[in-house]
């Protein structure tokens, strides 16, 4: 079978099973399979091993079913950084680079930030942010021992070192100083509970344990903000990831806790995506 028969008939099948992004999924799942990428310089006639056919047909079945195009490839980019992914953690999504992209601002004016990330997952904000400022003190906090083994993987990977707490953050809390830390920042589960009834099929391979927020999506955020806060130096920053429709609670619950300078801040798609308070008064 040719490269470009192969990519013909896997397209077509994921088109058929729903995929949103079949032409996309097949060039990955070919680079993937020959291990080159699917540009316009490769040889699409060159032919596919019958390895390489049986080894891309049954990829295709995986995501024909469902599984996530990541899961599958063990491994996807967040912010130009190479994150491991599997089966029990979220996948980086560019969503949270709005929530990263928030912190550059305050964490610019510190020569050495102390940094704590909840809910940590495989390691995207943390990782990252290790990455992008090498003299920050970067802690990460998570529950799930299977998103655990990814963040330690991440960290390794990126060669990040990165304080790694495999832990509740509802529980450790009582061990960080009051007044540590100059960022907390969290991409906490924030999906309504009824929602993950309804989710696209693709969600379903992810942990509820990351998506599940309780009854009205706010769970963590009421339980975070109140605990963490006297973890924050004076006019250190609180920052979360949310869903659109959680923007405004979540600013009315920073106000409460004295927190002010409330930003909100986009997507590409106009959602509300990130919110940033700053604690001037305790």
């Amino acid at each position: 079978m040719k490269i470009i028969d192969g990519f013909n008939l896997i397209s077509k099948k994921l088109s058929e099973a729903g995929a949103e992004s079949p032409a996309f999924d097949t060039s990955e799942l070919i680079s993937f399979v020959i291990n080159a990428p699917y540009s316009p310089a490769l040889d699409k006639n060159a032919e596919l091993t019958d390895a390489q056919v049986k080894r891309l047909l049954s990829l295709a079945d995986r995501r024909a079913k469902g599984e996530p195009l990541q899961y599958i490839l063990g491994m996807w980019e967040f912010y130009g950084f190479p994150f491991k992914v599997g089966e029990g953690v979220l996948i980086p999504r560019d969503d949270t680079e709005v929530a990263l992209r928030a912190s550059f601002k305050h964490l610019d004016k510190i020569e050495k930030p102390k940094i704590l990330d909840l809910c940590a997952g495989s390691g995207t904000l943390s990782v990252t942010l290790k990455k992008l400022y090498p003299k920050a003190e970067v802690t990460a906090v998570e529950l799930s021992e299977k998103a655990f083994y990814y963040l330690n993987e991440n960290a390794k990977l990126n060669e990040a070192v990165v304080n790694l707490i495999n832990g509740d953050i509802f529980e450790v809390y009582k061990s960080f100083e009051d007044r540590y830390f100059d960022l907390i920042i969290s991409n906490p589960p924030y999906l309504k509970t009824q929602e993950l009834e309804s989710m696209q099929k693709e969600l379903y391979f992810e942990p509820k344990l990351a998506l599940d927020g309780g009854k009205d999506g706010l769970d963590f955020y009421r339980r975070i903000i109140p605990l963490y806060t006297p973890k924050l130096k004076l006019s250190g920053q609180l920052i979360f990831e949310l869903d659109g429709s959680e923007a405004q609670y979540t600013e009315n619950l920073l106000k409460a806790e004295n927190y002010s300078e409330i930003e909100i801040f986009d997507d590409l798609g106009g959602i509300h995506r990130a919110i940033k308070g700053t604690l001037f008064e305790f």
